[in-house]
């Protein structure tokens, strides 16, 4: 998808009325990662909890605890105003880098084999106290360029919706640590870019999760 195509498409859906009530200030929200060994990369998981660093959550993450093909979970825990009028929806621009800083090699892109968005109920995390009734959505899903070419960017938007007052709920997204054999150096990134609900933006600028030595990540054994 070309980058005003993307734009446009993006734009759109920040735009979607939601209710007259809507206002960005009721938010605020924790961008990190799931902590890498608190999952199975195969299929992606992890709790926020009550956000214990180095236990639940990082807020960097390390090439050694990855292997090529791995999934790699991100959370973010939404929290609503005790103040907010009726439930609202919420709107975030996620952007992960599909390239690598130094040489290239490795790429953050949409993983496609498992799950792009959900809500990690109160069930499996204490981290979401809500009624259940919170849904999460991906979508407009881009990349801007040719993965492993710097300076491409993969872009993915999120919907959650029924957000109500005095609630937090955890949101998982998972991506793909894809790799094309080269030897990668240098870093990647995935960032919170914005927020937003019926056009009003959520305060507190973009928050950024590194992804740090790369040339750590495992690459798969050599075929037979």
């Amino acid at each position: 998808m070309k980058r005003s195509v993307l734009a446009l498409a993006i734009a759109g859906s920040l735009l979607v009325a939601q209710g007259a009530m809507a206002d960005g200030g009721d938010f605020s929200m924790d961008f990190t990662a799931a902590e890498p060994s608190s999952y199975d990369h195969a299929t992606g998981g992890g709790s926020y909890n009550d956000r214990t660093i180095n236990e639940d959550v990082v807020e960097s993450l390390e090439g050694g605890d990855f292997a090529c093909e791995d999934t790699v979970t991100f959370l973010t825990q939404i929290t609503v105003d005790g103040g907010a009028v009726g439930a609202q929806t919420l709107v975030m621009l996620y952007e992960f880098t599909a390239h690598a800083t130094g040489q290239q090699g490795v790429a953050l892109v949409d993983n496609i084999n498992g799950t792009s968005a959900a809500i990690n109920g109160s069930a499996i995390d204490s981290g979401t106290s809500d009624d259940g009734g919170s849904t999460a959505t991906a979508g407009p899903e881009a990349t801007n360029g040719t993965v492993f070419v710097k300076p491409t960017k993969f872009l993915r938007t999120v919907t959650v919706t029924d957000l109500e007052a005095g609630e937090t709920v955890v949101l998982r997204q998972d991506v793909r640590l894809a790799c094309n054999g080269d030897s990668p150096t240098g870093n990647m990134q995935a960032k919170l870019l914005s927020a937003s609900t019926n056009g009003d933006a959520v305060p507190g600028g973009a928050q950024t999760i590194p992804f740090k030595t790369i040339a750590d990540i495992k690459k798969p054994p050599p075929p037979k």
